[in-house]
């Protein structure tokens, strides 16, 4: 019960068990479908033995007090890059002592530009300062890995891409949408749009506008191209950066129920530049 949990919802459960909260109390003090779903947890956890219970609370401690979120190594080099370029030269290379390879070449990156390498004194710290820097250093990235990774199966799906594949994932749902939203137009602009993306896009375009669909779905999708088009004036609605756009927007919709960090979690599979926009299009906001 608390494994499917989202991770900012095991985080509630985990500040309720320690307070000694009812789930009755929890349910009400969180509300809505948060509180529900807490109070279920609360219940099934009250349902368990004492060691089961302990070892409950124990791993909701460990992933809510992870010096470093589990899976680090599969966020997009920039937010790491964005984490540890303002730190110094000794706090870059304490705080990537033992991390994956992916993490420590980002770090080398930075020193290298620096003439500097990461071999060299580190500060003096005994175990529990170096878990705080790491904390304070990695701090707004949330989990990519283990019990904290999304239980949607949709999110996990996506985080399973890799960096292009994510990305083209979300440019040809772009495509999809507009496709949709063309059907019933006249033969010629259908022709325009997909020639305006090119590849596979134009042939989901051009497939998707030539399948007959409810007027709902239609009307969405132009609803949707829209929005995209009225947030990015100037823009060309029929080329590939805006595909990505109008893909990112039908994505934000489509996990709006999925918790704030299955929303971040994507955003650190894409670049900090193409995170923020999708978080934008979420409702988020990103540090």
């Amino acid at each position: 019960m608390v494994a499917a949990l989202p991770l900012e919802e095991k985080g509630l459960v985990l500040g309720a068990l320690l307070a000694r909260m009812p789930p009755d109390d929890a349910a009400a003090r969180f509300g809505g479908d948060i509180g529900t779903r807490c109070r279920a947890a609360l219940e099934a956890l009250s349902a368990e033995t004492r060691s089961g219970r302990a070892a409950a609370l124990a791993a909701l401690i460990s992933l809510v007090r992870a010096p470093v979120p589990a899976g680090v190594e599969r966020v997009h080099p920039g937010w790491l890059r964005e984490r540890m370029a303002p730190e110094s030269v000794a706090v870059i290379r304490a705080v990537v002592d033992g991390l994956p390879i992916e993490v420590r070449q980002v770090a080398d990156e930075i020193l290298s530009e620096r003439g500097e390498t990461s071999k060299g004194p580190a500060p003096a710290l005994g175990a529990a300062g170096l878990a705080e820097l790491r904390r304070a250093v990695f701090a707004g990235l949330v989990p990519m890995a283990g019990p904290g990774l999304p239980a949607g199966s949709q999110a996990q799906s996506l985080l399973a891409l890799s960096f292009a594949a994510l990305e083209e994932t979300i440019e040809l749902r772009g495509a999809e949408a507009l496709g949709v939203s063309l059907q019933g137009a006249p033969a010629a602009v259908i022709a325009r749009a997909a020639a305006g993306l090119g590849g596979r896009q134009a042939r989901v375009v051009l497939d998707a506008a030539a399948r007959s669909g409810p007027t709902e779905g239609r009307e969405g999708a132009r609803g949707l191209v829209a929005a995209t088009a009225a947030a990015n004036p100037g823009a060309n609605p029929t080329n590939v950066a805006m595909a990505w756009d109008l893909g990112a927007r039908s994505l934000a919709g489509a996990l709006a129920a999925e918790g704030s960090a299955t929303r971040q979690a994507i955003a650190q599979r894409l670049s900090p530049a193409r995170g923020r926009r999708w978080l934008a299009y979420a409702g988020e906001s990103s540090g």
